[in-house]
């Protein structure tokens, strides 16, 4: 949590607030009133006048909420007075200064704010703010709003300073008229009576109803009733009744006649403000004309009932929820739910959705979600008699400010096209034997394909089989003869054998290394086919080439590495840690209190090389992202103490000295312990390592910006500049006599990078050859205030 800082000009602006003597009084009417007419206005559940002194934020109105102050430090309001401007959080979940602020995730749980600052005297003392405990955005007009409200209350502190009460009131009235006839909608007041007599009502009636405020007022000619449409009116009275009996406010959607007899659709939202004892004195409230989005939510009905397909909104939020916030009603004849059932929760659909289809499909939201590209994609559903049908969707994605991503799309049915597709891709199944030869060519022509004549010699290649070999093409002519000269000499009995049984068989497939022209060697697949003398008197033969090189040396890689650690690594570490595990247990008799710290030592570092070798056994999880991660605070201090603790027996073998430059107290960064521990580990050893006898290897770290940089530095003799470009690629080792002797696998620092990021943060090093290197990697910083 980021408490908010203290303002340059604090004494000046708290000398102003107590001069306004608003501080710990009663509630006011003046201020109640926009209060009320802030939440209905801009339909939100918290609305507070909040007054920043020098140690909370006190609240002179407060609308939604029980609470009358709260501490300055976890205040949002103490942020927004910093500025002149609107200050508005959309997610305080997913803004760091706020995200674990105990307002945010205790009672009142606030996800959205909005605090128009109040300014007095040129200082600001506190805010008018909006509070909701879901994500929004206020619009422009909604921001405008809002600080023309903010600036009516500014204009009542300052009217409550003024001497006479009549004036005070007069100027209120006067301000709240002119605020309230700016409004784009209605304002009102009337008595909880049957008639609803009108004691209040904006200007903005008139083009509405066709006939202007003042033949409301008091029910002068006409009640507000009377210009409701008669079917809406019984509803409206029984929703309005039933929310006063339950002390709530309301929000209904009704019809409006006008005095030229058309219907118009309006919006109200309203609450009742009750009396000392209970008793309902006024009904206040809010119409918004609301006819254009309802015409055109009708076209939009009207339109999409007439298309084959289903016009839908998908939206997909962090959590895992998803939902149609709109479909069109074709959605039950495609899945078989209603448009209501999946407003809120998308499970009917993908319920539908084939079996076999849903991973593919869950894969390409996916993708679509994190790209923000456009969704495409072709899947089957079931209907509830097991009856298949293949649809095909498309949808473009939104992000949305709450973390969602909502889709605009639309799906149709293509069985009949698909099942068409089908059909004619079996019949191109049943004719590719009449076809192998421009097949085999066009399937293999990513990789290199050929054409030869056994019987005349000549010989065809791709451009791509120009470069497997090494040839320019401009100024090489393939034939057999060149193919031959090639092959390297340990391979041509093969690669002959393989020919002449394709001969028999049809088919040649054999693997076999080349020498290029520049003397490299590589290893290639080659696969062909030839068909048999009487419908090929050329004796045609028709294959592809693939370079495979990579992939026969990471093999050979992998082997050995498997290799050794199940034969060399494993069963010694077996018996050394049982071994170890006897003689700490004291079964053998005690030991020296300076013997048993070394074989204690010694045992835990037996424990840790027995997860390390697990963890390289999982290189292939980790590198694909799948090793799981414990992140938590962790103190850097400790984290650095607990890693020189357990090297100090290996350093002591190399006679190197670890050294450690003392840390910031308190000092926090973001990691997995197990996992930073083995950076360290493998960091350390290899400097100590590589480190000269009676020599020092210091490890520090340092608070930069937003992370934690930790070193590592010896003073040995360096990494070749030959060798540095490759220094975290697995299995790579420098080829030089020193690192020969040292041993070890090759994978120590890929390990140390993939666990560095996947852990958020970076890798490197600094080496110049005969002055030692440097290691650093950076992580995470725990904010000071968490």
């Amino acid at each position: 949590m980021q408490a908010p800082i203290t303002p340059a000009n604090e004494v000046q602006r708290l000398q102003a607030l107590q001069a306004l003597k608003l501080l710990d009084t009663a509630a006011e009417p003046r201020f109640d009133r926009l209060t009320r007419l802030v939440q209905q206005c801009l339909d939100c559940p918290i609305v507070l006048i909040s007054l920043i002194d020098e140690q909370r934020q006190w609240f002179k109105s407060r609308q939604g909420l029980e609470a009358c102050e709260t501490p300055r430090d976890m205040s949002f309001c103490g942020h927004a007075i910093l500025t002149d401007q609107l200050f508005e959080i959309s997610d305080a979940r997913l803004d760091p200064r706020f995200a674990d602020n105990p307002l945010v995730t205790a009672a009142p749980f606030i996800r959205f704010y909005a605090g128009a600052p109040l300014t007095i005297n040129q200082q600001r003392i506190g805010t008018l703010c909006l509070i909701a405990p879901e994500p929004r955005q206020l619009t422009p007009q909604q921001r405008q709003n809002l600080r023309d409200f903010a600036d009516a209350v500014e204009q009542e502190i300052i009217d409550r300073l003024q001497e006479q009460a009549e004036q005070e009131l007069k100027a209120s009235r006067d301000q709240y008229q002119a605020l309230v006839n700016n409004i784009p909608g209605i304002t009102y007041r009337c008595q909880a009576d049957p008639n609803w007599t009108m004691l209040y009502i904006s200007g903005s009636i008139d083009p509405l109803s066709g006939y202007p405020a003042s033949d409301f007022i008091q029910n002068k000619l006409r009640s507000y009733a009377s210009v409701i449409y008669p079917p809406d009116r019984e509803r409206l009275e029984q929703a309005v009744a039933q929310a006063i009996a339950q002390r709530q406010s309301w929000t209904l959607q009704y019809r409006v006649q006008h005095r030229d007899g058309s219907l118009r659709w309006v919006e109200e939202r309203g609450q009742a403000e009750y009396d000392d004892t209970g008793q309902v004195r006024y009904l206040d409230g809010f119409i918004l004309d609301i006819n254009a989005e309802k015409q055109l939510k009708q076209q939009l009905l009207n339109l999409t009932a007439h298309l084959p397909g289903v016009v839908y909104q998908y939206q997909q939020w962090p959590d895992g929820r998803a939902a149609f916030p709109y479909a069109s009603a074709a959605l039950k004849r495609i899945y078989g739910v209603t448009p209501e059932q999946v407003k809120t929760d998308a499970t009917p659909v993908f319920a539908a959705i084939h079996e076999e289809d849903l991973a593919g499909l869950a894969s390409s939201i996916e993708h679509s979600r994190q790209q923000l590209l456009e969704w495409r994609h072709e899947y089957r559903v079931k209907d509830l008699n097991g009856k298949v049908a293949w649809m095909a969707g498309n949808a473009t994605p939104e992000a949305m400010p709450d973390g969602s991503v909502l889709w605009h799309g639309y799906i149709q049915d293509i069985t009949a096209s698909k099942q068409s597709f089908l059909a004619l891709q079996q019949a191109n199944q049943q004719l590719q034997l009449a076809r192998e030869r421009l097949d085999t060519a066009s399937e293999l022509a990513l990789i290199g394909f050929w054409q030869a004549s056994l019987k005349t010699g000549e010989l065809w290649w791709s451009p791509a089989i120009f470069q497997i070999f090494g040839f320019d093409e401009a100024n090489t002519t393939p034939s057999v003869a060149l193919f031959k000269s090639t092959l390297h000499p340990d391979d041509r009995q093969k690669v002959a054998l393989s020919e002449q049984q394709a001969l028999i068989s049809g088919i040649h497939d054999v693997s076999h290394r080349i020498i290029r022209p520049d003397g490299s060697i590589r290893w290639v697949h080659e696969r062909a086919r030839i068909v048999t003398d009487a419908d090929n008197p050329e004796r045609i033969m028709v294959g592809s080439v693939q370079d495979i090189t990579e992939r026969v040396q990471l093999q050979q890689l992998k082997d050995e590495f498997i290799a050794t650690v199940s034969h060399e690594l494993r069963t010694p570490l077996t018996v050394i840690k049982g071994a170890l595990s006897l003689v700490n247990s004291g079964q053998l008799g005690v030991l020296p209190a300076a013997s048993q710290k070394l074989l204690v030592a010694a045992q835990q570092n037996s424990e840790r090389l027995a997860h390390l070798i697990n963890d390289l056994l999982d290189m292939e999880k980790l590198v694909a992202g799948k090793m799981p991660f414990l992140r938590q605070p962790l103190q850097v201090q400790a984290q650095l103490a607990q890693a020189v603790h357990e090297l100090e027996p290996f350093a002591a073998q190399y006679q190197v000295q670890l050294e450690v430059t003392p840390v910031e107290s308190g000092l926090q960064l973001w990691a997995d312990s197990l996992r930073l521990q083995q950076t360290l580990a493998n960091l350390l050893s290899n400097a100590i390592k590589f480190s000269k006898p009676n020599s020092r290897v210091q490890l520090r770290a340092q608070l930069l910006a937003d992370h934690i940089r930790i070193e590592v530095e010896d003073n040995g003799l360096g990494i070749p500049e030959a060798f540095q470009a490759r220094i975290f690629e697995r299995f790579a080792q420098a080829d030089t006599e020193q690192r020969r002797q040292k041993g070890g696998t090759g994978l120590g620092l890929a390990i140390c990078k993939a666990l560095i990021e996947q852990m958020g943060g970076e890798i490197g090093f600094q080496s110049a050859a005969g002055q030692g290197t440097l290691f650093y990697f950076t992580l995470p910083a725990v904010n000071a205030d968490k």
